[in-house]
């Protein structure tokens, strides 16, 4: 089985639907990100950081999944439907996140490696086209 290839990009739309983005970009050859804000396809700011503050910003993302992992579901509106539930909780996805980052800034602490389990539901798929 061979190694998933990396990441380089990620585009996120904003929360409100607003037709604004936010990307983060990886440049191995400098090792800084590049996080900017897009309207539309026009970047409108730009900052690089470092790999150490990148591992900090993870840190308050994988923070902030628990907070709202540990949150109370809101209650759905009386007139509307209930929302729907995902198949994967919060919870995991936080647990998970939590030991990949332990085991990428302490590789060589015990318990603290990426938690071992299934191959994601598209790896057959890589393995079969490969």
């Amino acid at each position: 089985m061979g190694e998933r290839p990396a990441r380089r990009r990620v585009l996120i739309e904003d929360a409100r639907r607003n037709d604004q983005y936010l990307r983060a970009t990886w440049h191995d050859d400098r090792g800084q990100f590049v996080i900017s804000t897009w309207r539309a396809d026009v970047c409108t700011c730009a900052a690089r950081i470092s790999a150490a503050d990148g591992a900090a910003l993870a840190g308050l993302l994988v923070d902030g999944l628990a907070d709202a992992a540990a949150a109370p579901a809101a209650a759905p509106p009386a007139d509307g439907p209930a929302p729907a539930r995902r198949p994967t909780g919060t919870a995991a996805l936080v647990d998970r996140a939590r030991r990949w980052l332990a085991g990428v800034l302490a590789p060589d602490r015990p318990g603290l490696s990426p938690r071992p389990g299934p191959p994601p539901a598209d790896a057959a798929r890589r393995r079969r086209s490969a």
